[in-house]
């Protein structure tokens, strides 16, 4: 027998479930008609399972989602979005938001009561594996929280695993990676456009910044350069010789689209490309996503909310954009602080709200694997 959590604001169907679930499944319901009572029914007592529904008054059921994700006494349960919401674009965001199973209204109970077994029978989630590989984080806008996302990221993976990812600003005006992490930027790569050999593993050791967490760091330099900065050829090796050592690059990218940064959006992964709801952002976006059309399997867009108040919806951007939102970073008033003090959120209070927002953009931000040509 299971305790399963169903939150939904038809008390009809939460009636009809609870009979499915107690007569015919053995299980034990546990029913909550807002987002708000069931969370608190569950963090007082973790559910095997939770079956919750999107359209409701007060939280939806994607915050519910996120919610649950985020407390560890439910992060690894089973989800199962059960929605009148049956288009892609729902069922996209539904698993974004953390969702095992996305499962448009109206339902047979049969169907039900065995996608509930299925999920049961499999156990809880299995966490997300490990990011790898290389992450471009860009807006052509500048002052979205690119940076911040991008050095926020990196101190969370720095402290969850042994093998430490390696942050680097290319910024050629006095890029702020180092100054958010509260360094030096000497040494920085400005050096590496001097050098007359070739840039090997152990020659770009000797130009990486160490953050207490164990994040190392390519930093731009303090005076900005005339032009573009590191030469192309540069940009290309220091990244080849970089991913020598680390798992994980993560790129803060200038806010233009010069050789510089081509090169280093051609060798990523993945390209988080950060937005916020002002009309500017937007147009940005629109216009960088027009730009980067050979990207599009690569490119993650992240909503910031930078200020309290988003004055365009996200389901309206997603409109406007033509293409779901794959992370929303909401906003949070300690940040301010975090960046006078040169001490990020994710390093110093990984419970605040933009710490863990910027934890469940990891899903978000796994590279598509291409299937080996046969």
């Amino acid at each position: 027998m299971a305790r399963i959590l169903v939150i939904d604001d038809n008390t009809d169907l939460l009636q009809m479930i609870r009979l499915l679930l107690e007569e015919r499944g053995g299980h034990e319901a546990i029913l909550a008609a807002e987002g708000e009572d069931g969370l608190r029914k569950a963090m007082e007592n973790p559910p095997d399972l939770a079956i919750v529904d999107i359209m409701m008054p007060g939280m939806n059921g994607y915050e519910v989602c996120r919610r649950l994700r985020q407390e560890p006494a439910t992060a690894d349960i089973p989800i199962i979005v059960l929605t009148a919401r049956g288009q892609e674009i729902d069922r996209r965001t539904a698993m974004e938001a953390g969702a095992d199973l996305h499962i448009p209204k109206p339902v047979t109970m049969s169907e039900l009561l065995e996608r509930v077994n299925e999920l049961l029978a499999r156990g809880k989630r299995q966490p997300a594996a490990p990011l790898g590989g290389t992450i471009a984080f860009l807006s052509l806008r500048g002052g979205v929280g690119t940076t911040t996302l991008a050095v926020n990221l990196s101190l969370l993976l720095a402290q969850q695993s042994e093998q430490k990812p390696c942050l680097i600003d290319l910024s050629p005006s006095s890029g702020n990676v180092a100054l958010q992490l509260g360094l030096r930027p000497d040494p920085n790569w400005s050096a590496l456009a001097l050098l007359s050999t070739g840039i090997g593993a152990e020659t770009i050791q000797t130009y990486l910044l160490s953050h207490p967490s164990g994040l190392r760091v390519l930093a731009a330099p303090f005076v900005p350069i005339v032009g573009e900065g590191l030469p192309r050829d540069k940009v290309l090796a220091a990244l080849s010789a970089l991913r020598h050592s680390f798992p994980l690059l993560v790129i803060d990218l200038p806010s233009i689209l010069n050789e510089v940064t081509m090169a280093a959006l051609e060798n990523a992964d993945t390209i988080a490309l950060v937005t916020t709801a002002d009309p500017a952002s937007i147009q940005a976006t629109i216009g960088t996503l027009q730009a980067l059309k050979g990207f599009q399997e690569k490119i993650r867009l992240i909503l910031n909310q930078p200020v309290s108040r988003q004055p365009v919806s996200r389901q309206a951007l997603e409109r406007i954009f033509r293409r779901p939102i794959d992370g929303l970073v909401p906003f949070d008033p300690a940040q301010a602080q975090a960046l006078a003090r040169g001490k990020p959120l994710a390093y110093t209070n990984p419970d605040a709200p933009l710490a863990k927002a910027v934890a469940t953009l990891v899903p978000a931000l796994q590279p598509v694997r291409r299937a080996a040509a046969p």
